[in-house]
């Protein structure tokens, strides 16, 4: 039986609507809060040979955020659950599938990472819309040399996975941001 694990799941949040759904799909809901956080993510979905955990470390405000994590899905049940969620306002910004490695994750380590990941696909979608506008600049005003060498060098950066590290990404899109606005300034 497919299930999700609901974790911190704000008030503003149409529960009953999402557990009709579920319910309509035949998806076991589990419900969960800060205070299980410490624990394995195989608990938490009533896994075999998973036991409680003793320990709680203090909250981390920085997983103050709702997120829902889908166990057991076929990739068509996972997709028309997520494409329902969404019709009908319901969609969970962090989110992941259960995994043979994050099951003997912490609640706290998987939210962790999610929330990792989330930035750094919001950054890389960020830095690739400064591209594009990059890209327009060039082919309306011409190639600008300083502004041709950051996207070299952006560019390389990123088809090296090795290297990839959030704080420098982060500083490329603000150079990149701040070539694009100088050039925007010039050319009006």
């Amino acid at each position: 039986m497919a299930k999700v694990l609901l974790y911190n799941i704000k008030d503003d949040y149409d529960i009953n609507k999402f557990e009709k759904i579920a319910y309509d799909r035949d998806i076991e809901i589990i419900r969960v809060g800060k205070s299980d956080i410490d624990q394995l993510v195989g608990f938490l979905l009533a896994m075999e040979n998973f036991e409680k955990k003793d320990n709680c470390l203090a909250f981390d405000e920085n997983l103050d955020f709702p997120f829902i994590l889908f166990a057991d899905f076929d990739k068509n049940g996972l997709f028309d659950l997520l494409d329902t969620m969404r019709e009908n306002n319901l969609a969970i910004q962090h989110k992941a599938s259960e995994t043979a490695n994050n099951v003997h994750w912490t609640l706290r380590e998987l939210l962790i990472e999610n929330d990792k990941e989330g930035k750094m696909m919001g950054l890389i979608n960020n830095i690739n819309k400064l591209l594009e506008r990059a890209k327009s600049l060039k082919e309306i005003h011409g190639e600008d040399p300083k502004l041709k060498n950051l996207v070299n060098e952006i560019n390389a950066y990123f088809n090296d996975q090795s290297l990839f590290d959030f704080e420098v990404a982060k500083k490329y899109y603000l150079k990149l941001l701040d070539e694009i606005l100088r050039i925007e300034e010039e050319t009006k």
